[in-house]
């Protein structure tokens, strides 16, 4: 006799019968997850804003949630901004690309040894 679904024959002890089964383990987030899952939490015409490593010119990258979509343009416009005297943005962003998936943006910030800069926050405080 053999193993059948979740029954087993088990030689010379009848109460050991059935397989014990494994519990399900649990899907461990990964880094590109995460970020993707922050950036999808934005509400609509919120900015959510992320800096980029020491290298960059331009080391801050601003996502805004489109409120206009579907309707019009893409779901996410990710926009690059460079570095005030004083360490924070500028001010003068410029539109770099725009996508309907932010698992695009968040395996190119990552690449980029990209963090969180500033959290969700709506787009009428930001301007």
């Amino acid at each position: 006799m053999g193993t059948y679904g979740l029954w087993m024959h088990t030689w010379g002890d009848p109460r050991a019968a059935i397989a014990k089964v494994k519990p399900a383990r649990e899907h461990k987030l990964t880094p590109r997850d995460v970020v993707s899952r922050q950036i999808e939490s934005v509400e609509r015409g919120g900015v959510i804003v992320y800096e980029l490593g020491q290298i960059y010119v331009k080391p801050f990258i601003t996502i805004v949630r489109n409120a206009s979509y579907p309707v019009e343009g893409k779901e996410f416009i990710v926009y690059q901004e460079g570095r005030a005297d004083d360490g924070t943005p500028s001010g003068k962003r410029g539109k770099f690309w725009d996508t309907n998936k932010p698992m695009d943006i968040a395996k190119w910030l990552l690449e980029r040894e990209g963090r969180l800069y500033r959290a969700p926050i709506r787009a009428d405080i930001a301007a």
